[in-house]
């Protein structure tokens, strides 16, 4: 037998949220859900750190990875994460590969990832439990100039450099579209039938 799935994952609901301070909303939003586990990605071990940092401040029970880190501290801040030792991991895209971890709650993404691709495999690490989770996605336009910086720094020829930045555009698109946020991103991925999901937050927007 051969079983065939699409790209769809129902019990997701994906946010975008713009023109809001990044620090607060996420202040607010962990503050909210301290019981509930959750991943937040930053483009930057920078910004890692920071945001680490500003959590634990407040009482938050938060870990950090990213690769500027010993393999040992990666190690022991992913073990703690996966037996609930924390609620919270602030990371680089660095964490998450073979992370089997079916509560997470919600992922927030405090900066726009490079291309959807990257976008949907950590998103889609909320709620494999088949829970109602969410996918918040904090966007600002200097995230596209962060992503353009790392793209043009990066190991590859000119011709690899423009695909790259094909697709930040295509995740800055999403970012900016007025229909499904669903839809957006199966259509991406090849599946043109998709209907609009009634839980995103532009299926939601009333306006």
């Amino acid at each position: 037998h051969t079983v065939i799935t699409g790209f769809e994952r129902e019990n997701l609901s994906f946010q975008v949220v713009k023109g809001q301070n990044k620090q607060k909303y996420i202040d607010a939003y962990v503050g909210k859900n301290n019981q509930e586990s959750g991943i937040i990605y930053c483009a930057t071990r920078k910004t890692v750190d920071h945001l680490y940092e500003r959590l634990q401040q407040k009482g938050i029970s938060v870990g950090r990875y990213h690769a500027g880190l010993s393999s040992t501290e990666r190690e022991t801040e992913q073990n703690r994460f996966l037996s609930d030792e924390i609620t919270v991991m602030v990371a680089t895209n660095a964490f998450g590969m073979g992370i089997d971890k079916s509560n997470v709650r919600y992922v927030i993404h405090a900066q726009m990832p490079k291309n959807m691709e990257s976008y949907y495999q950590e998103a889609g690490r909320a709620g494999r439990d088949g829970l109602p989770s969410e996918c918040i996605l904090l966007q600002s336009e200097q995230d596209v100039q962060v992503q353009r910086f790392l793209i043009d720094q990066s190991f590859g020829d000119e011709n690899h450099k423009n695909q790259e930045l094909q697709k930040l555009y295509q995740m800055r698109d999403y970012c900016h579209t007025q229909g499904c946020l669903q839809a957006y991103i199966l259509h991406y991925f090849g599946e043109q039938e998709a209907d609009n999901c009634g839980r995103c937050s532009n299926c939601l927007d009333e306006r």
